[in-house]
């Protein structure tokens, strides 16, 4: 966090959570020590810092027990603190949620029931991969965003995000790396990246729908992920990627972003109006 807040980028950092299904070095010794250990780290944090704040993140499902879920939504709702999650990565998963919460209708419904699903506060969950009706039906109600993890998709096998039905139905998505499930921290590479596996998922799972535009992507990896953190901006120049013909403007951001836009054309990011890059 002190690094994080020298860079002045907006950022949330969470002290993980997990008390079950995990190696013994880091399982935690119970549920209440969890809480405990969290409780005193949000203390710790909460007004230590300008741009960096703690986040609420167990692990997943699978490795909180009820009792721990429970502790951490009290924080979340008595703190006013986000949370951050991951949700229906791939289909082994969430059959395991469904054996170990029989009472939930959905993976998502096992988050809500504790307070961790948008109901206190801002919830951001990873992946999405497998999310079913009633699952997206609870995340637009609740505002949970889906952070769209393709690099970590397709590394783990995981499967093939459908993002343009949650575009469509209007869910807030955004772009993330996930390293290191990722292999990179650039987001115009991430962007790249998922706009090659909408293309896969139109032309081997629903030619309905249809693939990303550029400028869906690149929205996604700024303003519709920058919604969780706050208003930022960029400035690309893309003048050290020169081209024969003249351009339009989507066509020159769509070079900056598949020859190294991050690098060659990226010149300056602002957060909360103070340039940090």
């Amino acid at each position: 966090m002190d690094k994080l807040e020298k860079t002045g980028i907006c950022s949330y950092v969470g002290k993980v959570n997990m008390d079950r299904n995990s190696p013994d070095s880091l399982r935690e010794v119970s549920a209440r020590a969890s809480v405990e250990d969290t409780e005193r780290f949000i203390t710790e944090t909460s007004d230590r810092y300008s741009n960096t704040k703690p986040v609420i993140t167990p692990r997943f499902v699978p490795s909180c027990t009820d009792e721990l879920m429970e502790g951490l939504g009290e924080l979340a709702k008595r703190f006013h603190l986000p949370v951050q999650s991951h949700l229906s990565e791939n289909p082994s998963e969430v059959d395991w949620v469904r054996e170990l919460c029989p009472w939930a209708d959905s993976y998502g419904a096992a988050y809500d029931r504790f307070g961790l699903f948008g109901s206190s506060g801002s919830t951001v969950m990873a992946h999405c991969v497998y999310s079913t009706d009633e699952e997206l039906a609870l995340m637009k109600e609740r505002g949970v965003f889906v952070a769209h993890c393709p690099a970590s998709n397709m590394n783990v096998a995981s499967g093939i995000a459908p993002i343009r039905r949650y575009l469509d139905e209007g869910l807030r998505v955004g772009i993330g790396s996930d390293v290191a499930g990722g292999q990179t921290e650039s987001l115009f590479t991430a962007v790249v990246e998922a706009l090659q596996v909408s293309s896969l998922y139109w032309r081997i799972v629903d030619d309905t729908k249809k693939p990303l535009t550029v400028s869906e992507a690149f929205y996604m990896a700024t303003k519709g992920g920058g919604e969780f953190f706050g208003n930022d901006a960029l400035i690309i120049d893309d003048r050290l990627l020169p081209h024969p013909q003249p351009l339009t403007l989507r066509e020159r951001l769509e070079r900056s972003i598949y020859l190294g836009g991050d690098v060659k054309a990226l010149k300056a990011k602002f957060c909360k109006g103070n340039k940090i890059l």
